[in-house]
């Protein structure tokens, strides 16, 4: 026998709320030129506000972007996936390896160029993010280099080779 579903008032108010947040979405997309829109993603997620940073990578991680675009964001979105901060990393994530699978040559272009000032950097929280980055996007000789670092490293609170031994037992590095 088949129990007939009930839903919550939450339940009703998430799906309204969604259905809002779409049509809202729409709207702004019709009546603003997409370079607009675009312009507003860009100012947002520079900005220091953690719930609008959040919507903006929500927004980034479902529509698709230009090659010119992802460049231009690649960066910022990097560095919020690796950054201290995890409130919004594992969002900035998604959003990287989302995009990787149609842009992987830019997204990995970025990343090259900005790993060196990251192992510069000896933090471990940074060093744990970028691990969990580089294991998400599959960039082996990355995670390598980045391993290397954490096993070799001079850190008095040996925390950083803690990650080297964390990462190799957890995962195939």
């Amino acid at each position: 026998m088949i129990k007939e579903c009930t839903n919550s008032r939450e339940w009703i108010s998430l799906e309204k709320a969604c259905v809002e947040l779409m049509g809202i979405q729409y709207r702004f997309k019709e009546t603003n030129d997409l370079k607009d829109l675009f312009d507003q993603l860009l100012l947002t997620i520079h900005n220091n506000d953690l719930a609008e940073q959040a919507t903006v990578l929500r927004l980034i991680r479902d529509e698709a972007f230009t090659a010119l675009e992802l460049e231009i964001l690649a960066p910022v979105i990097i560095n919020i996936a690796v950054n201290k901060n995890t409130d919004n990393s594992i969002l900035a994530r998604k959003c990287l390896v989302k995009k990787a699978f149609n842009h992987d040559h830019i997204i990995r272009e970025k990343l090259t160029s900005m790993f060196d000032d990251f192992l510069q950097s000896e933090d471990q929280y940074i060093y744990k993010r970028l691990a969990e980055l580089l294991f998400f996007l599959d960039y082996k000789d990355l995670r390598k280099r980045l391993m290397e670092k954490c096993k070799d490293s001079k850190d008095k609170d040996i925390e950083i080779v803690n990650i080297y031994t964390e990462f190799t037992e957890k995962y195939d590095f």
